[in-house]
């Protein structure tokens, strides 16, 4: 059961460990990041970065689809990028909430929130996704921060 989907570059750091995992009853935390997949160093930092007692997957887009349809696992998934939650929805990946927590300013973005920057792209995307596909969009940074909409 998927208990949060978060979109981060940051992946896992201290809001996730201090804020985000004391506020949710999770087993798993699945990172989804073809990147991290991919270097086992990136690896081993995430599983030092996370408490003990709770277990890592580490998948790129299409295999965190599949291994979603067949856990039985509490998860709260943090995903690398926008771009990455593209490709599991194009998986047949379908959340009813996405939180967007932190996307890296880069030239041609506009700011939402602190650590929120979207390109107008981007911006209609997720629009669509909300309007389409249901899927609710909010921007927080910490279980106790108020929600923005976009």
């Amino acid at each position: 059961m998927i208990v949060l989907t978060r979109v981060d570059n940051r992946l896992i750091h201290g809001q996730i460990v201090q804020g985000w995992l004391p506020s949710l009853e999770v087993s798993e935390v699945l990172v989804v990041s073809p990147r991290a997949e991919k270097i086992q160093f990136i690896q081993k930092m995430l599983r030092l970065s996370l408490p003990s007692g709770y277990k890592l997957t580490i998948l790129g887009a299409k295999e965190a689809v599949l291994y979603l349809q067949n856990s039985q696992e509490k998860i709260f998934i943090i995903i690398e990028a926008i771009s990455v939650l593209q490709d599991m929805l194009n998986e047949g990946f379908s959340p009813k909430v996405i939180t967007l927590g932190n996307t890296p300013f880069s030239e041609g973005k506009k700011q939402y929130s602190q650590g929120v920057f979207l390109s107008e792209d981007e911006v209609k995307e997720l629009k669509i996704w909300e309007t389409e596909k249901h899927i609710s969009i909010e921007i927080r940074s910490l279980p106790t921060s108020f929600v923005t909409k976009l």
